[in-house]
C-alpha cells in the first residue's frame, strides 16, 4: 500500500466515514426463547414469536440480523390465536413452511397447544394458514388430536419425517409428562401414523412436577444423526440437554430402537449459566466451525420472562459426538469464522 492511500484510510476511519469491522461479539444476543436458526444459500433464518405475530430475520451473519419482518398475524377467534410458541422454519421443496404451536386460549392452562404449519414461496411470505397438524394415534379418522409443541423436520434417506413434543392423551390441565414423537410427512401439512420415540427415563431427566422432553432439534455430522432434545423445567436453572443418535445411516428413524440415548447430559448450566437448552446448530458463515444457539435465564428468578439467547462455538468428540463443553454464558467471544471477511 502506496503511502497516500495510507493516510486516506486514516483520515477516513478517524472521521467515521467507514467503520473498522468488531473482531468479537456479545452475549446475550437478545431477549428470547426457543431459538431457532437455519442456513439456506449462504443466509441465515431465524425465527421468534415478536411484533404481534411471528418474525422471520434474515442475515449474512450467525451474530446479527440484517432483514426483519413480521410476515404472520394469528387470525381471531382461531385455534391458533393464542400462545404462539417455538415457531420454526424449513424449506422443502423449493417452498418455505413455518411449523409453530398455538392455542385457542390466551394464557394458562396450557392444555390446547396443537402444531400447525404455514406455507409460502420464499421465507418472507405472504404465508398461506394450512392448518392444524393431527399428532394424535388415529391419523385414519382423526379422532382425540393430541397436545404438540417443538415440532422440526428430519430429512433422511429421501424422506421427510417430524419430531416434536406430545402428550399420549387428551387432558384438560397443563401438568401432564411430555415425550418425543415421530411421524413420516405424508406431505409437508399431513403426517403419518406417530410413534412414541423418547421418554424421560433417566435420573437427571426428572425432578420437576412434571417430566418431559422438548425442543428437538435434528444435528448432522457426515453420516451421523442426531436429535438433541431438552429435558426439565424451562423455567427453572435445571434446563439441560439430552442426546438420540441413530445407529445408522440404514436405520429406521421411526423405530425407536434405531436410535441410542446418551446416558448423561450433552449440554448443561453452571452456577453462573442457570440451564441451557432449546437449542439448534448451525455452521459458521464459510462452513469451519459449529455453532449452537440456545437459550438461558440471567437470574435464577423470573422464569419464562427471563430467558434469552446466546452463541457459542461446538466440535465433535472421537467418537463422532457433539461435545458442546461448558455455557460460556454472558460473555464476548470471537465472531464466527467468515463473519468478518464477509462484512469487509
Amino acid at each position: 500500500m502506496n503511502n497516500a492511500i495510507y493516510l486516506l484510510l486514516v483520515f477516513l476511519l478517524a472521521h467515521g466515514t467507514i467503520q473498522a469491522q468488531e473482531k468479537t461479539f456479545t452475549n446475550p444476543l437478545r431477549k428470547g426463547a426457543d431459538p431457532f436458526v437455519m442456513k439456506h444459500d449462504g443466509r441465515y433464518y431465524t425465527i421468534f414469536n415478536g411484533g404481534g405475530g411471528i418474525t422471520v430475520t434474515e442475515s449474512r451473519f450467525l451474530t446479527k440480523f440484517e432483514k426483519t419482518a413480521v410476515v404472520w398475524t394469528p387470525p381471531e377467534n382461531g385455534w391458533n390465536s393464542y400462545n404462539i410458541w417455538a415457531p420454526e422454519i424449513h424449506e422443502i421443496d423449493g417452498k418455505w413452511y413455518i411449523y409453530y404451536a398455538g392455542s385457542v386460549h390466551n394464557g394458562a392452562p396450557f392444555h390446547a397447544q396443537r402444531a400447525g404449519v404455514l406455507e409460502a414461496d420464499n421465507p418472507f411470505g405472504p404465508y398461506v394458514d394450512k392448518g392444524m397438524f393431527y399428532t394424535g394415534d388415529d391419523p385414519e379418522t382423526k379422532k382425540d388430536n393430541c397436545w404438540a409443541i417443538d415440532m422440526t423436520l428430519l430429512q433422511h434417506g429421501g424422506k421427510n419425517y417430524a419430531v416434536w413434543s406430545g402428550w399420549t392423551a387428551l387432558h384438560d390441565h397443563h401438568d401432564v409428562d411430555q415425550y418425543l414423537y415421530i411421524a413420516e410427512l405424508i406431505d409437508p401439512y399431513t403426517l403419518g401414523k406417530r410413534v412414541l420415540l423418547s421418554k424421560p427415563e433417566l435420573p437427571w431427566e426428572k425432578g420437576d412436577h412434571i417430566a418431559l422432553q422438548e425442543g428437538p432439534q435434528v444435528l448432522k455430522h457426515g453420516d451421523d444423526v442426531f436429535i438433541m432434545y431438552s429435558t426439565r423445567g424451562s423455567w427453572t436453572e435445571h434446563y439441560k440437554m439430552g442426546q438420540l443418535r441413530l445407529k445408522s445411516t440404514d436405520s429406521d428413524p421411526l423405530d425407536p430402537n434405531s436410535w441410542i440415548k446418551a446416558d448423561q447430559p450433552v449440554f448443561q448450566g453452571t452456577d453462573k449459566v442457570h440451564g441451557v437448552g432449546h437449542a439448534s446448530m448451525t455452521t459458521s458463515p464459510d462452513d469451519t466451525e459449529y455453532w449452537i444457539y440456545y437459550h438461558s435465564k440471567l437470574q435464577l428468578d423470573g422464569g419464562w420472562n427471563n430467558r434469552h439467547v446466546f452463541l457459542q462455538r461446538f466440535a465433535f468428540d472421537e467418537d463422532g459426538n457433539p461435545d458442546f463443553g461448558v455455557p460460556s454464558g454472558s460473555s464476548t467471544l470471537d465472531r464466527p469464522s467468515g463473519e468478518v471477511e464477509l462484512e469487509r
